[in-house]
């Protein structure tokens, strides 16, 4: 009974991870709009996003596999329309909203971008692209 009155009463701590719902997001948005940036999807890319998402307090209200199944969609579509990609990079650099989680962001699109081995012409225009947005 202790146990469970102390569960009710316990205070929720801030994340581990520093960051807000949003911007957990919209990193895994970013991740996945870079990984399809080249239109050759590398398993090395997918456990980077996987490792990345493994360290974040993600909310156990959003179900993961939910979340990236859209987000996987969504960056897919934003590379092949550009309208679209135009308001799915603005929404996502709305909710990363600090220079500092931008600044991860970015650093963890340059890790994706070498999964593989190698950065394709494409990645670096995306890079190029994302560095102008998010600063």
């Amino acid at each position: 009974m202790p146990s469970l009155i102390r569960k009710l009463f316990h205070k929720t701590e801030a994340p581990k991870d520093g960051l807000t719902q949003p911007q957990r997001e919209a990193i895994v948005d970013l991740l996945n709009y870079c990984m399809y940036a080249d239109n050759l999807v590398m398993l090395a890319e997918d456990r980077l996003i996987a490792d990345t998402v493994a360290k974040f307090n993600w909310d156990p209200k959003i179900p993961f596999d939910q979340f990236d199944a859209r987000s996987i969609g969504n960056a897919r579509y934003a590379s092949e329309n550009q309208g679209f990609r135009d308001r799915f990079l603005t929404s996502i650099s709305d909710r990363l909203d600090t220079a500092a989680v931008k600044g991860q962001a970015l650093d963890l699109c340059q890790e994706l971008f070498l999964a593989d081995g190698a950065r394709s012409d494409e990645e670096d225009a995306v890079l190029q692209n994302l560095t102008k947005l998010l600063e």
